[in-house]
């Protein structure tokens, strides 16, 4: 595999040695690749698409773990009712002074 420019390093020296600046372009670390853009839209959709699916497929069994959820409510509900508050506090039988 040959590099697209084999004489990069020796443009970007010569400027060095002679005391000129360097372009950007010789000492840049690559050059801009539009096939890791599209890489990482690609894999950051598939992502999405996946925890979309994992959340449709695991959703109806969340619901179903508890299935006396319903009662329950319905029992919470007839306490309150019937209790008419929070108890009173119960205050201790007297003691006789002898």
């Amino acid at each position: 595999m040959t590099p697209v420019e084999p004489d990069r390093h020796d443009k970007a020296a010569d400027a060095v040695h002679e005391g000129r600046p360097v372009e950007a372009q010789y000492v840049r670390g690559g050059r801009r690749n539009p096939r890791m853009l599209v890489l990482l839209l690609l894999s950051t959709g598939a992502v999405a698409i996946l925890l979309l699916g994992m959340w449709l497929v695991s959703n109806g069994g969340f619901s179903a773990q508890n299935p006396t959820a319903g009662e329950q409510a319905a029992q919470a509900r007839t306490f309150d009712e019937t209790d008419g508050g929070a108890p009173a506090a119960q205050t201790p039988p007297a003691t006789p002074s002898n």
